[in-house]
């Protein structure tokens, strides 16, 4: 197993103390970015995707990069 690999929670961490999140492998570059609704918070990708949690977003981002690796 990879040392490397990227951890949810760190990507949750960043996400939520500054709002948003840039994250790059190489080949393709993803933006998620907090959104202050009526609801509360929910969160934006640069490809438009909108989840209703951190958690979510860094999960989608992840699987995402992973796909453009394998």
């Amino acid at each position: 197993m990879e040392k490397n690999l990227i951890k949810p929670e760190e990507l949750v961490d960043v996400l939520e103390e500054n709002g948003e999140l840039s994250i790059y492998n190489g080949v393709k570059e993803l933006f998620i970015q907090s959104v202050d609704d009526k609801e509360g918070y929910s969160y934006v990708s640069s490809t438009n995707e909108e989840f209703g949690s951190s958690r979510e977003a860094a999960e989608w981002a992840i699987n995402e990069l992973h796909k453009n690796v394998t």
